[in-house]
């Protein structure tokens, strides 16, 4: 999730002598901004690597592991529509979308699971199985003024009220509040109740308060469907993926790994089955053109050729060297909106 100028201005700040241990997975989706540091670092064999194997998240023997694999492999399971313990499927096309994800979460609601608990992912925003129309569903689902009257504001399109799950979209330092982060709104002030005379919406972020104006609401947005980009590096007890062909400019390989792999203790997928053959299969479509690792790999050849002329002493680490190499080469006069 490192992007090429964050991890730039990291190793910039670093002193010489500090050792530094990456963490990540090169399989999940590369950072939203330019370059594949991580997935460049390892494919470039000049830095000590150890993969982990043991899964903590999901249980031994759990199916949602097994299909991670075999999603990383490149192929689709042969049960990948068979009932499991952990697992189910269900056929459905485009239309039917909103429909089955609001049976299985009225069903999951009778069973005690809650919206904390249950998360729906899905790659477009809009759409009839878009996130924006599931987070309308899902809204009135979860959070309904028609049974108990609750207070709301409206903002642009979007109603919000209170007990709204809800999605941060940018980061918040000073708040203590960042970009991907989900809490509930536990209260809603309007203009004539306070001293400061405007609407005021107060959110819980896992005990963190933050209150917003009206014209802050541009930060937030409803997070009972989020996108998978967003929900990558967080866990839920139960995920809800859909995945049809109107999906296609989004479907590929890294985006369904990451996506199943969100989920801890049941994961329900619906949509067409060869919609999920076709996102697997797309693994190189929209590869990034990076330099990186070809960099990386140069730097070490001078450096072992050096050693071998006496011109550096035998004990000097490559990763000495490694430390002084710049990670904008090849990216002078390159912005993010050469890649939009």
């Amino acid at each position: 999730m490192v992007d090429t100028w964050l991890a730039h201005q990291l190793f910039k700040a670093l002193p010489e002598n500090v050792q530094v241990i990456l963490v990540g997975d090169e399989d999940q989706l590369p950072s939203v901004g330019p370059g594949q540091v991580l997935k460049d670092l390892l494919a470039s064999n000049c830095v000590p690597t150890v993969s982990l194997e043991h899964i903590y998240r999901q249980a031994d023997g759990s199916s949602i592991i097994e299909l991670a694999h075999e999603i990383k492999k490149g192929r689709l399971p042969d049960d990948v529509t068979k009932q499991q313990e952990d697992r189910s499927f269900i056929r459905c096309q485009t239309n039917q979308i909103p429909q089955v994800i609001e049976k299985v979460v009225a069903n999951a609601r009778t069973k005690g699971f809650t919206a904390k608990d249950i998360q729906v992912l899905a790659p477009m925003y809009r759409g009839p199985a878009g996130i924006d129309a599931l987070n309308k569903m899902l809204q009135e689902v979860f959070n309904s003024n028609a049974s108990e009257k609750r207070r709301e504001i409206k903002f642009g399109d979007v109603i919000y009220r209170t007990g709204d799950k809800v999605l941060q979209l940018v980061n918040q330092p000073e708040e203590g509040v960042f970009n991907g982060d989900m809490g509930e709104i536990v209260s809603i002030l309007f203009a004539k109740e306070n001293t400061d005379h405007v609407d005021k919406v107060i959110i819980s972020f896992e005990g963190i308060e933050v209150t917003y104006t009206k014209q802050d609401l541009n930060q937030i947005t409803h997070a009972y469907c989020c996108s998978i980009h967003k929900s990558q590096g967080s866990e839920f007890p139960i995920v809800i993926l859909p995945v049809v062909k109107s999906y296609y400019r989004m479907l590929r390989r890294n985006l369904l790994y990451t996506a199943i792999t969100r989920s801890k203790n049941f994961l329900i997928l619906c949509g067409e089955e060869d919609a999920f053959r076709l996102g697997i299969e797309r693994n190189d479509e929209m590869r990034r053109k990076t330099t990186l690792r070809e960099k990386l790999r140069e730097i070490l050849s001078e450096e072992e050729m050096a050693v071998e002329k006496g011109e550096v002493h035998q004990e000097a680490s490559y990763l000495d060297i490694l430390m002084h190499a710049d990670p904008m080469i090849g990216m002078e006069n390159v912005t993010p909106y050469d890649f939009m």
